[in-house]
């Protein structure tokens, strides 16, 4: 395997050693393809303790803090379709660094493709899913972001460091099962927030408060709930989500589109589309799954519900195509797969009805709520006794707004802490958010007095 590090003098592409001040290690950079393009969502984590781990922002940007005890260990890059990338913490001390992946692909000669191919290759993925992902309780520690937009302008940013409790995968035991919330718990560790810009009208503050759309977990707007892949048990709706399951097979079209590698290991990478039946209808599937061929472990999926071309949609986030996008990672850790990284992208349900009927009377779109979500999972716990630690009563099984949520804000928490390094977040999203004070003077301000 061949490893290509650039040393390059970038302001964001640094390793710094903080040992006497912070007892940790901090190491940020940048990772490109060989022609020099930004990667998003490269898996980074330590080659010692696969449990440990984070992920370039969608800029290939990273920022990694690791006990100086990792001063021994090593960084792993993985990324589908790429070559490995190690490099020893210790040999780039005080330099400037920017990761290359080299890509790789594998010859389709190893099974004979037809029609059916596809769909058996999927199947067999869900069906072994009992087998691959974790059985047995254990958490994911991570961090969790939420950003809301009223069409164009960024209105509200909530981070939180997210503690989720997962009893195991059991396989639905019916078909429109949806996940029950007893499958997952929730422990908020800390939260920092921004000002909430938003302009509701008061039906939308009453339903908000009544019940949370967005969030962590408990509707077909949070974020857990779009794990097509762990909770193929859900119902079928291209306007909320896919689970793969057998209306997903019913209304998409799979192909096999190629080999390529992962972990230097064989993945089928099987497209999704419309069926030609469906070609006419408003909403269009569109994605890949990447399915390990040693084990059938499903690795990632990613997915959009598109707007038929010809057609128009209020929901459709602005400047794209797409209802919702959804990127969805497993990695192994000790033989079996954990979630590792989980983001969405897509439209609320709520609308202020007074903006937009305004809007629509001088032919325009506005009153509509969109809203991005990410979870990146920074450790991986097994371990029974840390596993029955976490108590009972400080976990949340039902959808709340986090945003509402009393929380003191803890500054070093967040400066050792490994938050994916998402500054800018989009293009115009922190100019929006900022647009009467800086962040960190936000993140103060909401916080609460202790």
């Amino acid at each position: 395997m061949r490893i290509s590090i650039v040393f390059v003098l970038l302001l964001l592409s640094t390793i710094t050693q903080l040992r006497a001040q912070f007892g940790f290690v901090q190491v940020k950079g940048r990772v490109v393809d060989e022609e020099g393009l930004s990667l998003p969502y490269v898996n980074i984590s330590l080659k010692e303790d696969r449990s440990i781990g984070t992920y370039s922002n969608s800029l290939g940007e990273f920022e990694i803090h690791l006990s100086t005890s990792a001063n021994t260990d090593s960084l792993v890059f993985s990324s589908i379709g790429y070559e490995n990338t190690v490099i020893g913490i210790g040999s780039v001390q005080s330099s400037a660094i920017s990761i290359i992946l080299k890509s790789k692909a594998y010859i389709l000669n190893e099974v004979v493709i037809t029609p059916d191919t596809a769909t058996a290759i999927v199947k067999r993925g869900i069906d072994l899913l009992r087998k691959n992902l974790a059985s047995e309780n254990n958490i994911l520690q991570g961090f969790y972001r939420e950003v809301i937009r009223s069409n164009n302008t960024y209105d509200r940013l909530i981070e939180a460091a997210v503690d989720v409790f997962d009893k195991g995968y059991t396989t639905p035991k019916k078909e429109h099962d949806a996940t029950k919330d007893h499958d997952l718990e929730f422990k908020i560790r800390e939260i920092r927030k921004s000002n909430d810009y938003q302009d509701l009208d008061w039906e939308q503050s009453i339903m908000n408060y009544i019940k949370p759309r967005n969030g962590l977990y408990g509707s077909i707007e949070s974020l857990f709930f779009n794990d097509y892949i762990r909770n193929n048990g859900a119902y079928y709706n291209l306007l909320m989500n896919a689970p793969i399951n057998e209306d997903f097979f019913k209304h998409s079209l799979l192909t096999v589109d190629s080999m390529i590698n992962y972990e230097n290991e064989p993945v089928w990478c099987i497209g999704i589309q419309h069926q030609p039946s469906i070609a006419s209808g408003q909403l269009l599937p569109y994605g890949t799954i990447y399915i390990r061929s040693r084990d059938y472990a499903i690795i990632q999926m990613t997915f959009e519900t598109r707007v038929n071309p010809r057609a128009t949609s209020d929901f459709s986030v602005p400047d794209e195509r797409f209802l919702h996008k959804t990127i969805i990672k497993y990695r192994e850790y000790h033989g079996k797969m954990y979630l590792s990284l989980l983001y969405r992208k897509s439209f609320r349900f709520s609308v202020n009805s007074a903006k937009s009927r305004k809007a629509r009377a001088a032919g325009k779109r506005d009153g509509h709520l969109f809203y991005e979500l990410l979870f990146v999972t920074n450790e991986i716990i097994t371990e029974k006794d840390k596993v029955s630690a976490f108590k009972r009563k400080e976990r949340i099984t039902k959808n709340i707004d986090l945003y509402s949520a009393t929380w003191n804000y803890n500054e070093a928490f967040w400066k050792n802490y490994n938050a994916v390094n998402e500054r800018p977040l989009a293009p115009n999203a922190k100019k929006d958010i900022e647009r009467e004070s800086a962040l960190d003077e936000q993140f103060k301000k909401n916080g609460s007095n202790p």
